[in-house]
């Protein structure tokens, strides 16, 4: 069980998480409804795939649906978890205001109040932001490939099946620290 202290300082890394999560899947909506207004919903579907340049689109929009989707599962698997939370934890560090660079006596304070245990899973909120951040731009980069499509063919329902991808993957990686922290707690205990 994390403590009270634990769960004030990760709030706002958790809370980052979903903000970034809300405006990339926000992003996403945006791209399908732009290409629907700009070309307009009322051309036909064509099925096939006329340049070596939509092609190339999509060899790559499958190159990063399958990197997002490795890279996600790879970054939270048992042992990537595992190695991260075997690492020493540099307070001091972690206790630096990003604008400033100066070190927060206060959060240091708070910092250096946690058990080993929480400062690791306090640091871990900060990979895990990367991790989100990452997946998501990879999610991000298909529906705009859909959007590429779309403009090329003057065809609005190309970006359909791209931004339907996009949204699932990124539904499926919507920012879930709390469950992530009751893993990392289980593989540290199993450990110990």
């Amino acid at each position: 069980m994390i403590s009270e202290q634990l769960k004030e300082l990760i709030r706002p890394a958790i809370l980052v998480q979903k903000l970034i999560w809300f405006v990339i899947v926000g992003s996403i909506i945006f791209y399908i409804g732009f290409v629907y207004i700009f070309i307009g919903g009322n051309k036909s579907l064509t099925s096939s795939i006329g340049s070596n340049l939509e092609l190339l689109i999509y060899i790559l929009t499958g190159a990063f649906l399958l990197g997002s989707i490795l890279y996600y599962r790879y970054s939270l698997s048992d042992s990537r978890l595992k190695h991260f939370l075997s690492r020493d934890v540099d307070l001091e560090f972690l206790a630096k205001d990003p604008r400033t660079t100066k070190i927060d006596t206060g959060k240091l304070a708070k910092l250096n109040s946690l058990s080993v245990l929480e400062a690791r899973i306090y640091s871990l909120m900060f990979e895990l932001q990367k991790i989100t951040i990452l997946s998501l731009i990879l999610n991000e980069l298909i529906v705009i490939f859909g959007s590429a499509i779309a403009f090329m063919n003057e065809d609005v329902s190309k970006i359909v099946p791209f931004g339907i991808v996009s949204l699932v993957l990124s539904f499926w990686m919507f920012p879930r620290a709390q469950s992530i922290i009751k893993r990392a707690e289980q593989l540290i205990s199993t450990n110990e």
